[in-house]
């Protein structure tokens, strides 16, 4: 998608400006935990933070742009931890626009030094990207786009390849062989690079973790690992011949009917034992029990999406072909989820933010602040859940020094809102400006970028 001069001289203009950026007497909620701090100035010099105190003792630079943030709340850029489809570039309007600063990439590129250097060239903002390698699956794939490994060997250098190609991470998949998983698992370790992903039908969720796999998504394996019939439950997954629904549902939604708390617990010790995290992307598993609800279908954010995208996701993936009985298990399923969710919060098991993006009814940007709402809904406090997006993906990157709080010497990747999100999570969509990398982006910018995203999308 091309960006109209008019457009992009109002972004770019809105990028440019002083060397500095002051947000005077603003409430910060600085995602550490502390509670909401009224009446800071945040002194922002060089794309840092280069201060934050109180107002009357700030030491503001001459060439500062000022923003009165007086009645308006500043939080970190937040992060999607798993999305699809960062290589189109129409989706980072949307991001921007909602206060999303970074991704993590689930799908990777071939090779992701090369791919880099490709977008380093791009002259439009865009959120950060946490870049994983393509996906890894068994020798007869999920789908022919995979990478298909079916030897130890294969599997070893596929990981040493990648390493080499400048992955973030590994990301591995639902078919992998027993063997070749964990042959993966030791490469990774012995490389120095994490590996993340389905936990695949082959190994437990408890196995997984002691392998050292960094994250779970969508709760895979986690649900049967709480089950009293973990071990009949995954001799069925296993089986050739079993349906892609009793994989993704049925079967879940029967380990949800087992739930053993003894079980559960010695799990959940595991996951806090060997730093493991979860991803549970609420707002992708929540689509197949609500796939015909009238307010979905009719999304008013499905404007902003390319045509062929919207045709995809309309065309309802075989739901609309599913019997009484399987629309009941998928509600069964998707509200065990989210008692999973709770459960492993009130556990102290570190959870991420990711809604799946691309997939249907996950929107670039838009998306992640439903996710925000679920996990509420599952039990988070809204700032245990605003740190789903915040200081948890810093903490997971390993870039604590960097990002992911409100403090001095971080990245500036801000969002000031019009509202309290600690009163209501659902006002982390009150945006009236980013700040990326320093540079301030006012409401009337991201509007801008939403209103060419929509006209790009309806040619």
């Amino acid at each position: 998608m091309r960006v109209p001069l008019l457009i992009l001289s109002c972004v770019l203009a809105s990028l440019a400006g002083a060397q500095s950026l002051v947000v005077q007497r603003v409430t910060v909620i600085d995602a550490t935990g502390k509670p909401a701090q009224p009446d800071l100035t945040v002194v922002i010099e060089n794309g840092r933070i280069a201060s934050v105190g109180p107002w009357k003792k700030a030491r503001v630079p001459k060439d500062a742009e000022i923003v009165d943030g007086r009645g308006k709340f500043l939080i970190p850029g937040l992060w999607d931890m798993h999305v699809h489809g960062t290589a189109a570039a129409w989706s980072y309007p949307l991001y921007l626009a909602n206060g999303v600063l970074g991704v993590r990439e689930m799908w990777g590129p071939p090779n992701a030094n090369e791919w880099r250097a490709q977008r380093a060239s791009a002259d439009r903002p865009a959120p950060s990207i946490f870049l994983g390698s393509p996906i890894l699956d068994g020798p007869k794939p999920s789908r022919p786009t995979f990478i298909a490994v079916g030897t130890e060997a294969q599997g070893r250098e596929v990981v040493d390849q990648q390493k080499e190609y400048g992955a973030d991470f590994i990301k591995v998949y639902s078919l992998l062989p027993r063997d070749v998983y964990f042959a993966i698992a030791d490469e990774a370790r012995k490389r120095g690079i994490p590996f993340e992903g389905h936990v695949p039908y082959s190994v437990t969720a408890a196995e997984a973790s002691d392998a050292g796999q960094k994250s779970i998504e969508h709760l895979r394996g986690v649900d049967v690992g709480c089950s009293r019939e973990e071990k009949t439950i995954l001799t069925e997954l296993q089986k050739p011949d079993i349906t892609l629904f009793m994989r993704l549902v049925r079967l879940p939604a029967r380990a949800d009917d087992t739930f053993d708390e003894p079980t559960a617990q010695s799990l959940f010790a595991r996951f806090l034992k060997n730093d493991t995290w979860q991803c549970p992307t609420l707002t992708v598993l929540r689509y197949g029990s609500h796939f015909d609800d009238p307010k979905l279908l009719n999304d008013d954010r499905l404007k902003y999406l390319p045509k062929t995208l919207r045709a995809s996701w309309e065309s309802g993936f075989g739901f609309k072909d599913l019997t009484v009985e399987d629309r009941a298990a998928m509600g069964t399923f998707y509200a065990g989820s989210q008692k999973l969710v709770g459960r492993l919060h009130r556990a102290g098991v570190k959870i991420l933010a990711g809604t799946d993006v691309m997939n249907p009814y996950c929107f670039p940007g838009f998306s992640l602040h439903d996710e925000l709402a679920l996990l509420v809904e599952s039990g988070l406090s809204p700032m245990a859940a605003l740190q789903t997006a915040t200081s948890n993906p810093a903490k997971f990157m390993g870039q604590v020094d960097r990002r992911g709080t409100i403090e001095a010497g971080k990245i500036a990747d801000l969002v000031l809102l019009d509202k309290d999100p600690l009163a209501d999570i659902h006002n982390t969509r009150t945006i009236q400006a980013i700040v990326l990398n320093g540079k301030l982006m006012k409401r009337a910018a991201l509007d801008a970028m939403l209103t060419e995203a929509e006209a790009a999308a309806a040619k």
